[in-house]
């Protein structure tokens, strides 16, 4: 009886090591959030005017606009905006950096405004390569800057690091705005992280409630 007891209780641990992570998991603070960057992998620059030097995008505003979430984290950071504790975030965009060495910025120039699809993010997240293993990922996979609308507009997509199962995706908007061309187009991703914090959180929240 004490063998079937002991069984049972290792079993049962060993279910909760092997769990998935859930949103409403994040929710409830009973995992961490990673933020992973973003992903230019399939994104268009629309209004060629406002690209005039693609492999510069390519080579180095791309870069920059992923260091950007750990060099300033009071500007970029989701760690207020989901009320987690120091231990419960952390902010890693080495893959993302990685990832997007694949791109070609100049045969994406165009003047046709450009979406995706709910099914090419999921696709895109299934081939990512990962270090982190543990908790939920978040990752901006962009759509479009758009000159012509000055907006930025990306996925933000959460992932069971675990297992790479999307959790959650929803497209998001930001608008650009800056001193410069990367601070231009950093300013978007600004904006979305805004509107995550004073809108997106409540809405996820309550719809993800555990």
């Amino acid at each position: 009886m004490k063998k079937l007891i002991l069984f049972a209780v290792l079993l049962c641990n060993a279910g909760a090591v092997l769990a998935d992570n859930t949103m409403a998991d994040l929710f409830a603070r009973k995992t961490k959030l990673v933020f992973l960057g973003l992903d230019f992998t399939q994104a268009k620059y629309v209004g060629a005017v406002g690209f005039t030097d693609p492999t510069a995008i390519q080579n180095q505003h791309i870069v920059s606009w992923n260091n950007l979430i750990e060099m300033e984290p009071k500007k970029f950071s989701l760690q207020k905006a989901f009320s987690l504790a120091d231990d419960q975030y952390v902010s890693r965009v080495e893959d993302m950096v990685k990832l997007n060495k694949s791109v070609n910025v100049a045969e994406n120039i165009t003047e046709t405004e450009h979406a995706i699809t709910e099914e090419q993010v999921k696709k895109s997240v299934s081939e990512y390569a990962l270090s982190e293993k543990d908790g939920v990922g978040v990752v901006y996979v962009v759509e479009s800057l758009s000159k012509t609308a000055e907006r930025m507009s990306a996925w933000v997509t959460f992932i069971d690091l675990k297992t790479k199962k999307v959790l959650h995706t929803e497209r998001v908007e930001g608008k650009a705005g800056g001193f410069g061309f990367r601070n231009y187009w950093a300013g978007a991703v600004y904006k979305i992280t805004q509107e995550i914090d004073s809108r997106l959180y409540m809405k996820w929240r309550k719809a993800f409630k555990g």
